[in-house]
């Protein structure tokens, strides 16, 4: 993409955490204006944003959403980091449409829309609420610039020469992407071998996106034989991260209701990560704690941080027993968790969206799951974040 003329720096953009604002005051030259993400739009898709374009036009039927309007009455950009703002130029009074387009550090647009307004006076603030926009970003012999929003040649696949973003891979044992289109078998992608695929019980129950997968009634996806890499490595380390972006279908399933865990049963476990209610859940097996066996204690999340939304959750468990658990990229839940992995049982399975009993069922979207034979630390799991499932 690249803006159709240059604005000067005005104004600082406020890029708030439930809402994108882009703010920007005219003074002696047009009206401000203010760019809102829809609040259905997922935190991870938000905060992929880092640049807006916005565009001044005649009418919003002359937009076609996720493109450059050609001509336009005037423009301007805005950047998460940066201090782009206001018009510029004085606008003649009557009806128009305000039109906005959302781009990651990839140039590709993640939000657009485009919104009827009124121009009376130079005090007007226009505003305009963006929604979802899916497309594809610079290739990867093209680096994305900010400053014009292009994709330009330079071959590292970066911002503006910069390495690309990359999924942190160092002690990754255990990798779902579910991008397998179609299928009874979600492969695992991780390098370390044995490889632990997934075998889908009820193929019916389940639809297949391109990068994701939807559980529409109760299955299993379970791991032939045991998970014997998972249980060697942990013991080892006396660590463990397990991470899942996910979509629940609802936020009144229970049980917990398993997301992921290693277990033969609803009684025995050495992990599990899964969500109740409005909340989520882990269990992590520590031969210091009561109930141990179950990897009880169970610990939670805060209420309301389970919704309907795509969202990336993250437990870490460290050698001295510090946990913690982050919902996309934030600390929500520190516990300290006594005892070592020393009894963890090799014979487990992995069970994704269940409990090999079928009766802990989860329903909703996996679009990826990861295992870790040691705890991320803050900044991996934020970069774990920000390169997205």
């Amino acid at each position: 993409m690249r803006i159709t003329h240059g604005i000067p720096v005005l104004f600082p953009m406020v890029w708030a955490a439930v809402m994108v604002t882009a703010c920007a005051s005219s003074g002696p030259g047009g009206p401000s204006f203010e760019v809102s993400f829809d609040p259905t739009i997922p935190k991870s898709t938000r905060d992929r944003a880092v640049r807006v374009e916005v565009y001044l036009v005649d009418s919003c039927g002359d937009v076609t959403i996720g493109t450059r309007p050609v001509p336009a009455v005037a423009s301007t950009y805005v950047l998460r980091d940066g201090e782009e703002g206001a018009f510029g130029v004085g606008i003649p009074p009557g009806d128009y449409g305000l039109y906005a387009v959302a781009q990651d550090t990839d140039c590709a647009i993640v939000a657009a829309g485009c919104a009827p307004v009124t121009v009376v006076d130079e005090e007007d603030t226009l505003v305009v609420t963006v929604s979802v926009f899916p497309s594809e970003g610079c290739p990867i012999d093209q680096d994305c610039s900010l400053q014009t929003g292009d994709c330009v040649d330079g071959g590292t696949g970066g911002v503006g020469g910069a390495p690309p973003l990359m999924r942190v891979d160092d002690g990754l044992i255990l990798l779902y992407a579910f991008d397998e289109g179609s299928g009874p078998t979600v492969a695992d992608q991780s390098s370390v071998t044995p490889k632990l695929d997934l075998t889908i019980a009820d193929p019916g129950n389940v639809t297949w996106s391109t990068n994701h997968i939807t559980i529409n009634a109760a299955t299993a996806l379970s791991t032939a034989g045991a998970a014997t890499k998972v249980q060697t490595r942990a013991e080892a380390s006396g660590e463990l991260t397990v991470e899942a972006w996910i979509k629940p279908a609802n936020i009144t399933q229970n049980g917990p209701a398993r997301i992921i865990t290693m277990s033969p049963d609803p009684y025995l476990r050495n992990f599990m990560l899964g969500q109740d209610a409005n909340t989520y859940a882990a269990r992590f097996r520590a031969d210091g704690e009561a109930d141990w066996d179950n990897g009880s204690p169970t610990v939670f999340t805060t209420a309301g941080t389970a919704t309907s939304a795509l969202t990336h959750v993250v437990h870490t468990h460290r050698a001295d027993g510090a946990e913690v658990i982050y919902i996309d990229g934030v600390e929500d839940l520190t516990f300290m968790r006594m005892g070592a992995t020393t009894m963890w049982d090799a014979t487990y399975r992995i069970v994704v969206a269940n409990e090999g009993t079928n009766n802990r069922a989860w329903l909703g979207e996996l679009h990826l799951i990861a295992v870790y034979d040691r705890a991320l630390d803050a900044a991996e799991v934020d970069q774990n974040f920000m390169v997205g499932p």
